[in-house]
């Protein structure tokens, strides 16, 4: 089970490895995936381990405490691909004894043999990508699954022995009934899954959504509906005993997602194959996104990455601030932070709208600051780092949003 309180005194590690080999690319999706290249599985697997193999200097870290196979589709991979995988990954960087190791399913990718072959190679939870549980709402997101396939695929799923499960779910779906949100909540907490994520449909640049879009063939969704669905969301999930852990995620007692955990709080991350993203030692970095140039980058022992940077210190910490306030545990603010924000009109502000209270030196939004959690750690953020962002010269990088 996924334990999310723990007393390791090691710092946080964790590895991403991109898949992203999909049977379809879904109209709302801006991922780096890649349809239609079988051929091109093979060396792609081999590529990542190779990858992986470079980056033994890590191994005095103490080994990964979560591993998260996202995509595309990552269960498309051969289970003993997978497992080679995670094999290369614990000779290289170490393995914790209780590795969180997450795996992104599609219904209709998996059944259960393959489950059981996941649970094998070493897979302890898996992230179902269920999106609705209503068939009008999975046909407008281009979804090749019906409603019953995903209740049958997580019923497999347990029957196989993953005994942490998570859906991920999406409303505000453009043209979706009014009562499909409410029935797909409905029914994912009678299956009772223990995580879930739901977040609101955002027309990305470059998806055939924003075509359509742009062609006036897909309707907006308006921000009262899709403040309504979030509520809905909150309501449902917390009556049923889960926790709101984060802005756009519940979890039962034990099974927060350790790895997007880290990730929020500060903890440091290796990413490895198409366009993967790493954090470490205060650099970002990432790879490209050509497949191609990937494989053959990696085969030729050169770096597969396309940019890095290194945030200025007080960038970093607006930027800290901003993800610690999307999290049920808040911000801790030091002695100077918290002198600037109790003596400025923003803290009225948020206290006579009752978005956020201060709590053992942490300030936290209430479930009121959630539904407006981004426009509220925007302006906490504006507050405490703006003058210091202007005279060192770095660019806020967004508006100011008055709460």
């Amino acid at each position: 089970m996924t334990q999310q309180l723990r007393s390791d005194p090691r710092p946080n590690f964790g590895l991403y490895v991109h898949v992203p080999f999909c049977p379809q690319r879904c109209p709302y999706c801006a991922f780096t995936v890649i349809t239609g290249r079988e051929d091109a599985v093979d060396g792609y697997v081999e590529a990542v381990c190779r990858e992986i193999g470079t980056w033994s200097p890590l191994q005095d870290r103490g080994g990964l405490d979560t591993v998260f196979f996202g995509g595309g589709t990552p269960s498309r991979l051969q289970p003993a691909q997978l497992a080679r995988i995670l094999q290369t990954a614990e000779q290289v960087l170490g393995l914790r004894d209780d590795v969180e190791i997450t795996i992104e399913a599609n219904p209709t990718t998996v059944d259960a043999a393959r489950f059981a072959e996941l649970r094998d190679a070493g897979c302890n939870r898996l992230s179902l990508g269920a999106q609705s549980f209503c068939d009008d709402s999975l046909r407008l997101l281009g979804r090749m699954h019906s409603a019953k396939d995903a209740e049958q695929v997580y019923a497999t799923a347990r029957a196989a022995g993953f005994a942490s499960v998570s859906f991920d779910l999406i409303f505000s779906v453009p043209g979706a009934p009014l009562q499909d949100w409410a029935t797909t909540l409905t029914r994912a907490v009678q299956l009772a899954p223990d995580h879930m994520s739901a977040y609101a449909l955002s027309v990305e640049p470059g998806t055939p959504f924003e075509r359509l879009r742009q062609q006036g063939d897909l309707p907006e969704v308006d921000e009262e509906a899709d403040a309504t669905d979030y509520e809905k969301l909150v309501q449902t999930m917390t009556a049923a005993g889960y926790e709101h852990y984060e802005i756009s995620n519940f979890a039962r007692p034990g099974h927060r997602s350790r790895h997007n955990w880290d990730c929020w709080t500060g903890g440091e991350y290796l990413g490895v194959g198409l366009s993967a993203h790493s954090y470490l030692e205060g650099r970002r970095f990432w790879n490209g996104t050509d497949i191609d140039r990937y494989v053959s980058d990696i085969q030729a022992g050169t770096s597969a990455q396309a940019g890095q940077e290194r945030l200025p210190p007080v960038a970093a910490r607006g930027e800290a601030l901003w993800l610690a306030l999307r999290t049920s545990d808040g911000a801790w603010l030091t002695a100077q932070e918290r002198q600037k924000l109790l003596a400025s009109p923003t803290w009225r502000r948020l206290q006579d709208s009752n978005y956020a209270r201060f709590e053992n030196e942490r300030l936290r939004l209430t479930a009121a600051g959630f539904a407006v959690a981004d426009a509220v750690a925007v302006s906490v953020v504006d507050l405490i780092c703006w003058e210091q962002l202007v005279v060192s010269g770095v660019e806020r990088g967004y508006a100011p949003i008055n709460v």
